[in-house]
């Protein structure tokens, strides 16, 4: 039986229903959140949609090849992509002069959305059209994104990932090999046919010293070790994989390592999956009230369709304004160059430091010319910055115009620039750019609008994360009726689940000194956390 509520019903129920202090209720939790996620489920068309990057008109290759990112819309038309500004002056609109931070957003949600992110919005380096990863919420950026990239991740003992001690502490294995100085950089051969060699040394590492790419980790994906919050992830899930293997296989000693290892798997692919709905998703909605991933949801809904990640979704993710120029201050902060490719600085400090500094930290707040210069200047002319990467993209892809957009998800159509912003010197730049707003391109629009404090982004933007998150997340084979159960996951493992509803408990169960954690997505003090124990 569906269950879907009036959209005034819906957008109003959450925060009345918050107010009203029933969010610990668990028929009232699981009413409400129903509605908020059929609220945003049925915000637009539902999948399958007719049209892919594989062609302008509906194929049986649209509707079936999901190598090619999907599309929400028809592209535009030849007429509207030459009115439109150059690429250069629409990247400039992005850069930042001075930082404006975010009111609630730490630099922990920042880096977890990274990571998450970057496990199914894999666009190609040879094909822009083509999507590479599973469009599948499955923890490939510890399980690598196939079986043969699993195997070599594998100790094959306990259902175990491979993994090291360094000082008494948890960490993957390293990828290379030890090797004297000046000495070119070589996969262990345990990990030879992870990545590709070229690219991990050429591109990723190409401007990181010996010492950061000899501690360079073996984990899922080739970015795995970019960015210091990416480590930090996927530290924390290897070590909850590994912890929770080791439960039960304490539990269940007649089974072999390929069963401790696949239920182990399973067991964390949930804990993921509640944490993007019940933590995640409730730091980017507006509301004041604990949303749940309502068990089996799915099967009673008609946006329960395969996953298929559009191109809209992979570039409404490019939140770079999040990215601040410093992390902390004084003699220790940490500037772009420091928080990237630098694994030693995680092994000297610890996962406890890292996670406390990045969420008392705030990010920088979404929106245009908030963007750190290096995402949107060019160092090397070889090498396009990312800005310049993602116009690109946005516009060989075609894209329609914001205002499109707003319709094609039932929001109103806005008549001037005065009701996108109150920013003068925005509105000022986008009349000079576009001259009128329904020639607005809706990747600028997205930055453009304007949003109160208590909300992390713009209308549109939020109804298209939501709808996204929403109807990928819930989706999951593990959350089906058949499957959610003990035989899949045993009854410790659905009690592990159960206890797990944010970051910090899995941070916590995995911790040296626990009563030391703190991890947020919200900047303010442990204090700040509202009656249902949520930050806002």
């Amino acid at each position: 039986m569906n269950f879907f509520l009036p959209d005034v019903v819906a957008r109003q129920l959450p925060n009345v229903v918050g107010r009203l202090g029933l969010g610990g209720i668990e028929p009232v939790r699981r009413l409400v959140s129903r509605a908020v996620i059929n609220k945003f489920g049925y915000a637009t068309t539902l999948r399958p949609r007719a049209l892919s990057l594989a062609s302008d008109y509906t194929s049986w290759l649209s509707l079936t090849d999901r190598t090619f990112s999907g599309r929400h819309l028809p592209p535009s038309t030849a007429v509207q992509q030459a009115a439109l500004p150059p690429e250069a002056e629409v990247v400039a609109l992005y850069r930042r002069e001075r930082l404006t931070p975010a009111t609630d957003t730490s630099v922990m949600f920042m880096f977890f959305a990274q990571w998450f992110t970057d496990s199914f919005l894999r666009t190609s380096l040879t094909d822009y059209r083509k999507n590479e990863s599973n469009h599948e919420i499955d923890l490939c950026q510890i399980y690598g994104r196939n079986i043969d990239a699993t195997n070599l991740l594998r100790s094959r003992q306990g259902g175990r990932l491979k993994s090291q001690l360094i000082e008494g502490e948890e960490y993957p294995e390293f990828l290379f090999a030890p090797r004297d100085a000046g000495q070119p950089a070589v996969f262990k051969p345990e990990f030879e046919g992870l990545f590709d060699p070229a690219f991990i040394t050429e591109v990723i590492l190409r401007s990181a010293s010996e010492q950061q790419a000899d501690t360079f980790f073996a984990v899922g994906l080739e970015h795995g070790n970019s960015t210091i919050g990416n480590t930090v992830m996927n530290v924390v899930f290897l070590r909850e994989h590994n912890r929770v293997a080791g439960i039960l296989a304490g539990e269940n000693p007649a089974w072999d390592d390929e069963r401790i290892f696949q239920t182990a798997r399973n067991i964390l692919i949930v804990m993921l999956l509640r944490l993007v709905v019940e933590e995640y998703i409730m730091h980017i909605g507006p509301f004041d009230f604990p949303i749940e991933a309502v068990p089996l949801i799915a099967d009673q809904e008609r946006w329960n369709r395969p996953n298929w990640c559009a191109i809209e979704f992979n570039l409404l993710y490019r939140w770079h304004p999040l990215v601040p120029d410093t992390i902390g201050s004084g003699p220790g902060a940490l500037d772009a160059s420091g928080f990237r490719n630098n694994n030693p600085l995680v092994l000297e400090k610890g996962i406890e430091a890292i996670t406390a500094m990045c969420s008392k930290e705030p990010a920088g707040r979404i929106g245009l010319m908030n963007t750190p210069v290096f995402l949107v200047d060019s160092s090397n002319p070889d090498w396009p910055s990312v800005e310049q990467v993602t116009v690109a993209l946005m516009r060989k892809a075609r894209l329609r115009s914001f205002n499109d957009y707003r319709e094609a998800y039932g929001l109103p159509r806005l008549t001037g620039f005065d009701q996108l912003t109150p920013d003068t010197e925005v509105r000022q730049r986008l009349t000079a750019l576009y001259g009128d707003i329904d020639k607005l391109e809706w990747y600028v629009g997205i930055f453009a609008e304007d949003y109160p404090d208590y909300m992390m982004m713009g209308e549109l933007l939020t109804c298209m994360v939501a709808n996204d998150a929403f109807t990928q997340a819930l989706t999951n084979p593990l959350l089906a009726r058949n499957v959610f159960n003990d035989a899949t996951f045993t009854k410790t493992g659905m009690g592990i689940i159960k206890k797990t509803s944010s970051l910090q408990d899995i941070v916590t169960r995995n911790a040296t000194s626990p009563e030391a954690v703190h991890v947020s997505f919200s900047y303010g003090s442990i204090a700040s956390l509202n009656d249902n124990g949520r930050t806002r």
